[in-house]
């Protein structure tokens, strides 16, 4: 089951041109282009006469002509021509979707397109800011989209996943947590003080002793995620308020969209936001590349956590891995599954369903 009326990361808008690019999301094939003004164009894709993928077809202006018998549509979907015959058959048509440019990502509205609210897209406007650099990778996942969240909200595992660069014991072993839920947010807020700073920190936030550091995590529904990185030196102490806005001396943004394409799979298109004062232009290189290899490192956990989660005996899934093994650092992942699970018994209810359960058949809380 998936969260559908929402904004969802369909991509970086620099992948999206007058090229067809066919992604699957929800569960639904979809093909992406730009008409001749620079528009982006969601459309279903398949053909609504024989299935072909209408991504096999090619452009004509800001028309679309099917590879297979040549059915020709409109932005909106609709069938205007059928060479040969004058007649257009009633509901000769496809599934539209609003499709959005903000914050250098394409976001797609994958429910009921009267519902489609752009005040609703979340704020990654770090990315725009002129002041900052930027760098994005993107992923496809054979694995669920909860697995990527569980990951953004749990950062303890920063020490061992991620030793040579933002990872240190002391972020397992030392860190106080806080996690705090407001409506449909939680965040997860990680300190440290007078530790030594792991590589990534000490090379470009230009530290020769011990810091004061912390990260905030932040989930939103359905997928978004947000991280702050932040530190000074010691003897200050962590900054007051929320720490997302205050990486005191130096720290940096992290952006997730995350969305997923199956029930098991699911794709990942990070930006990060950066001091463009880090050094010259190779060592804002080399932080880019420390940046990439820990989501890259990450990426490998995914697809193996799925094949184990699919093999195990107990007949587990994602939502329902063994809760009985509960750690400290799981506050902030359960609150997210926690407004997952609520979202999605409202979505059914409001649907006239029945209440969803999970795999061990527990209905789902309201």
């Amino acid at each position: 089951m998936f969260l559908r009326d929402y904004w969802y990361a369909a991509g970086f808008s620099e992948e999206v041109g007058r090229a067809f690019l066919a992604r699957t999301y929800l569960g639904e094939d979809v093909v992406l282009f730009r008409k001749e003004d620079g528009t982006p164009v969601a459309l279903e894709n398949r053909c609504a006469h024989r299935r072909l993928p209408l991504s096999m077809g090619k452009l004509i202006g800001d028309t679309l002509e099917c590879g297979y018998h040549g059915l020709l549509y409109d932005c909106h979907g609709v069938c205007i021509k059928i060479p040969g015959q004058d007649r257009i058959p009633r509901g000769t048509a496809v599934k539209s979707y609003p499709i959005v440019d903000r914050h250098r990502y394409l976001w797609i509205w994958m429910g009921d397109p009267e519902r489609a609210d752009e005040s609703k897209i979340p704020d990654f406007g770090w990315i725009d800011d002129s002041s900052y650099g930027v760098s994005n990778i993107k992923f496809r996942h054979d694995a669920h989209v909860q697995l990527i969240i569980d990951n953004l909200m749990d950062l303890s595992h920063l020490a061992y996943v991620h030793p040579t660069t933002t990872g240190s014991p002391e972020i397992a072993e030392l860190a106080r947590i806080e996690t705090v839920r407001e409506g449909e947010t939680v965040s997860v807020k990680r300190w440290m003080e007078d530790v030594p700073p792991a590589r990534t920190f000490r090379e470009f936030g230009g530290y020769n002793g011990n810091i004061d550091s912390w990260q905030v995590s932040e989930f939103s529904p359905p997928t978004y995620i947000r991280v702050s990185y932040g530190s000074r030196g010691t003897g200050k102490g962590v900054p007051p308020g929320s720490w997302f806005d205050d990486q005191g001396h130096w720290g940096f943004y992290v952006f997730h969209g995350l969305t997923p394409e199956t029930e098991v799979t699911a794709h990942q298109f990070r930006y990060i936001a950066f001091d463009k004062g880090i050094g010259n232009e190779q060592e804002t290189e080399e932080f880019i590349r420390q940046c990439d290899q820990i989501i890259t490192e990450d990426s490998v956990l995914f697809p193996v956590q799925q094949r184990a989660i699919d093999d195990d005996p107990e007949d587990t899934d994602a939502w329902n891995i063994n809760e009985q093994v509960r750690l400290v650092h799981d506050g902030g992942l359960m609150q997210a599954r926690q407004i997952v699970r609520e979202l999605l018994a409202r979505q059914t209810a409001s649907n006239g369903n029945e209440t969803p359960r999970d795999s061990a058949g527990a209905a789902a809380p309201r």
